[in-house]
């Protein structure tokens, strides 16, 4: 852990979020309106569980109060370059209670310590709340630019099933309502040990169908540390499995976020993702919140991905990235790599 002084703040760098208090950095989380489950001390934990290695966490104090956080990650790179990033999977940025000018300078100056410690050559962070552009012209300011880095399917819970069904496009509410004719059953697991295992076989083989990169199974054992915000429901049709998701729910946000699907090809015929998206849409209209979110995608109408998500209605939501160099000798040949293999590959890395 490194230590400065800024007038009457601390600036404290942790290469672990267990070495942070955590009442203290949850009660951060939860009193700003720009926090997010993905933000809490539990989730970074089952990240941090999972082998991370680079931990950067900036914590700003007053009088030993923390009053700003902002959790990063090295990220490893093509070419040997290193990058502070936002702790994946999940989404960062700053959390700011009060002496708002103040916390964001000193939470900045701590980036640019931790940049300098970790050899890293810049510094990027992906927010979930859009309202993360109060900051634009402060980040600005430093250096940062902001980018349009993928969206988010957002469908609005507040208006009730029958809006939402109806909201949707033809061919995806004929799914549902071809699965809710199904004779099924949807459980929902406690997330054990026993449950997040049987999840991640069903997740991994999807992963390895698609040719993505799986999380490891550490990650999803350490979901443990979150077990209340996890939910987990499991298919069943015709007295088979038909697959499961994994789902976190939000407080901060009033958020329901679907973030990983342990549905197989083989389920398809039976609509099981549109069954088990009816389900929690469902349960969380039922327990109160406001948006069932169905994560990351890209910003392409012409993605198949895209149109499958966009399929279920409601508004389509920006994610927001901010970066900026860090090395004024490497910084520019890094950008120049970057422009380079995004030319000649599928772009895929931010």
């Amino acid at each position: 852990m490194s230590v400065q002084q800024r007038g009457e703040y601390e600036v404290r760098v942790y290469d672990a979020v267990s070495k942070v208090d955590p009442a203290q950095w949850n009660a951060v989380v939860e009193r700003s309106p720009l926090g997010s489950v993905f933000q809490r001390h539990g989730w970074l934990s089952a990240i941090e569980g999972a082998g991370v290695e680079g931990v950067r966490h900036v914590v700003v104090t007053k009088s030993g109060a923390p009053l700003g956080v902002l959790p990063a990650v090295v990220d490893a790179l093509p070419g040997s370059f290193r990058r502070l990033g936002t702790p994946r999977p999940g989404y960062g940025g700053l959390l700011v209670l009060s002496d708002e000018e103040q916390v964001t300078e000193a939470l900045l100056d701590g980036v640019e310590r931790a940049c300098e410690d970790t050899d890293a050559v810049g510094h990027q962070f992906t927010a979930l709340d859009p309202g993360t552009t109060r900051y634009e012209r402060a980040l600005a300011e430093r250096g940062y630019r902001s980018t349009v880095s993928g969206c988010r399917p957002v469908v609005d819970l507040r208006q009730g099933w029958e809006a939402v069904l109806d909201g949707m496009s033809r061919s995806r509410r004929r799914a549902v309502r071809t699965g809710l004719d199904r004779s099924f059953e949807v459980t929902e697991r406690a997330p054990t040990r026993e449950a997040l295992d049987e999840f991640y076989a069903g997740y991994r083989r999807v992963i390895d169908r698609v040719g993505g990169t799986a999380q490891p199974r550490s990650f999803f054992r350490g979901l443990t540390a979150v077990a209340d915000r996890v939910f987990l429901p499991f298919l069943t049709v015709d007295g088979d499995h038909a697959g499961a998701l994994l789902c976190l729910l939000d407080e901060e946000q009033s958020t329901v976020h679907y973030l990983f699907s342990a549905v197989e090809r083989e389920h398809f015929d039976v609509n099981a993702s549109e069954l088990l998206h009816a389900h929690a849409m469902r349960r969380g209209i039922e327990n109160g919140f406001d948006d069932y979110d169905f994560g990351e995608t890209r910003a392409d109408f012409r993605d198949g991905l895209f149109g499958f998500k966009a399929g279920f209605g409601g508004r389509v939501v920006p994610t927001l990235t901010w970066e900026r160099g860090c090395d004024p000798v490497r910084w520019p040949a890094f950008r120049v790599g970057r422009a380079l293999y995004r030319r000649f590959s599928d772009g895929s890395e931010g």
